[in-house]
């Protein structure tokens, strides 16, 4: 299979883009499974575990979340909808849980699937313009669950040219903000 090669951790951070050109071919269900596999091994705040993975394949439901998702396009024959359970998070974790950290963890989540996508040769791109109720309502997603973020997933049909990064002295301070940070571990 296309991709199964195993990449260098920091190859992987290095290497990995937003995808918004997919090919039509459809992912096995065995890394289906890696994905989720990633994004359950996450880290998350007092071992809530807030994140509900919906797995999206059918064309016609793709189709639907399309319509009311403008940052949805490119083809991708997978989307995974990463929802918070607020409800269980208000429950074990209180208000900040339910507010703050189930959106937090559904953040790492979502991104140790994108990493795991570009180890195995997939593509993703995270999406967040959505109209939640539209999403909630074509996914029966029940009250107190909440979509976050939609990672589209696919077989790369683009290779994104690496996009300017900031250097490390222009978003780093060291041991309080303001003090440039100087590599002195050296």
């Amino acid at each position: 299979m296309e991709g199964l090669a195993s990449l260098d951790f920091f190859e992987v951070l290095r290497s990995r883009r937003s995808i918004r050109k997919f090919k039509p071919d459809a992912i096995p269900g065995e890394l289906v499974e890696r994905l989720l596999e990633a994004g359950r091994s996450a880290p998350t705040a007092g071992n809530i575990q807030p994140w509900r993975f919906i797995v999206v394949d059918d064309p016609s439901t793709l189709g639907m979340i399309r319509k009311v998702s403008p940052g949805y396009f490119g083809g991708a024959p997978l989307a995974i909808i990463v929802c918070s359970d607020r409800d269980r998070s208000h429950e074990l974790g209180g208000v900040i849980a339910r507010d703050y950290l189930s959106i937090v963890d559904c953040a790492m989540a979502a991104g140790y699937i994108l990493l795991a996508a570009q180890a195995l040769g997939l593509g993703g791109c995270c999406i967040r313009s959505f109209s939640a109720p539209a999403l909630k309502e074509i996914l029966e997603i029940p009250g107190g669950v909440e979509p976050e973020l939609m990672l589209a997933i696919g077989w790369p049909d683009e290779q994104p040219v690496k996009p300017p990064k900031l250097e490390l002295d222009e978003i780093t301070y060291h041991n309080v903000y303001g003090e440039k940070w100087r590599n002195s571990f050296e």
